[in-house]
C-alpha cells in the first residue's frame, strides 16, 4: 500500500463533509452510498442501523440504491444468521473487515448464505464496515462485488476505515445514547429519536400504523381534520416517504416490505 492519492483524499473530504451536512438520517446513508461508489466501487450495498441487545446485535432499517427489495427482504428474513460475516458485528475490537481476509473460498462456497443468496446475485466478494463508537453499536455498512470485478484492495479498506471513522462520530453526535428498535411494537419513542417527531406527530403515526383515516385521527385525538393533515404532512417530510403504506413499513422495521402483503381493503384504508 503507497498511501492514498490526492485525488483520493479530495473524494474522501467531499463525502465528509456531506455526511456531516444532511441531517435525514436516512437521506445521509442513501447518499453515502451514492459517494461511495467513486471510491470503492461494488456492484450491491446496504447501509442498516444496529444496536445490542441482550448481547445480540441487531440490525433494522436496511437502505440501499442498487440491491433487488426481494433479497434485502430476504436477508433480514432469512438469511443474516447465515451470513459468513455475520459474527463480526458482535465484535468490539475491530470496525472494517474483507472478507476474504477471515473466510476461504471452500468456506464461502460451502455455505447456504453464498449459494442461496449470493449467488443468485451474482455477487462474491464483500468488505464492511461496523459503525460504532465504543461499545456502541449503530449499523453497518456492507459493500459486494461481482467476482469479475476482483477483490477490495488495501487502499479500499483504508478509505473505508476513514469514512467509517466519521460514521460513527455522526451518529455519535446526534444520538449518544445510541438507537434502537422497539421489537414490541412500542415503536412511538424509537421514531421520535430517528426521525425528530414531535410527541403529536408519533401520537398519530400510531394511529396511522392502526389504519386510522384522517377523519379517525381527529375525532381519537379531538383535533381539526386539518390539523391532523398538516402534522401528516411533516411527518412524510421528516421521514422521506410519500403515502401511509410507507409509514407502516418502516415502523415495522423495513420500509421494503412488499405491498401485496397488505389486504386490497387495508391498502385502500391506508390511503385515504
Amino acid at each position: 500500500m503507497n498511501g492514498l492519492s490526492s485525488s483520493q483524499w479530495e473524494k474522501i473530504d467531499e463525502i465528509v463533509l456531506k455526511i456531516y451536512a444532511e441531517q435525514d438520517l436516512r437521506k445521509m446513508r442513501l447518499q453515502f452510498l451514492d459517494n461511495i461508489q467513486n471510491l470503492i466501487p461494488h456492484d450491491k450495498s446496504f447501509f442498516d442501523l444496529g444496536y445490542i441487545k441482550k448481547n445480540q446485535v441487531v440490525f433494522f432499517d436496511p437502505v440501499t440504491n442498487n440491491m433487488k427489495e426481494e433479497f434485502l427482504a430476504a436477508y433480514f428474513d432469512t438469511y443474516e444468521p447465515t451470513d459468513v460475516m455475520f459474527w463480526f458485528f458482535s465484535q468490539n475490537n475491530t470496525d472494517i473487515y474483507r472478507e476474504s481476509d477471515y473466510i476461504t473460498e471452500m468456506m464461502l462456497e460451502t455455505s447456504a448464505f453464498y449459494n442461496e443468496w449470493l449467488k443468485p446475485q451474482g455477487i462474491r466478494r464483500s468488505i464492511g464496515a461496523r459503525v460504532a463508537m465504543g461499545n456502541m453499536l449503530y449499523g453497518s455498512v456492507t459493500l459486494w462485488r461481482e467476482e469479475e470485478h476482483g477483490d477490495f484492495s488495501d487502499d479500499e479498506v483504508q478509505i473505508l476505515e476513514i469514512l467509517n471513522r466519521h460514521l460513527a462520530q455522526y451518529f455519535y453526535n446526534k444520538y449518544p445514547k445510541g438507537i434502537k428498535r422497539n421489537n414490541e411494537n412500542e415503536y412511538s419513542d424509537s421514531l421520535i429519536h430517528i426521525y425528530g417527531l414531535t410527541e403529536r406527530e408519533a401520537e398519530i403515526v400510531d394511529k396511522i400504523y392502526q389504519g386510522y383515516t384522517s377523519k379517525d385521527v381527529s375525532e381519537a385525538l379531538f383535533i381539526s381534520e386539518n390539523t391532523v393533515k398538516k402534522h401528516t404532512y411533516n411527518i412524510f417530510k421528516k421521514m422521506n416517504v410519500k403515502n401511509r403504506s410507507q409509514v407502516i413499513r418502516i415502523v415495522h422495521g423495513f420500509d421494503i416490505a412488499a405491498q401485496e402483503t397488505l389486504t386490497d381493503e387495508r391498502k385502500q384504508k391506508l390511503d385515504k
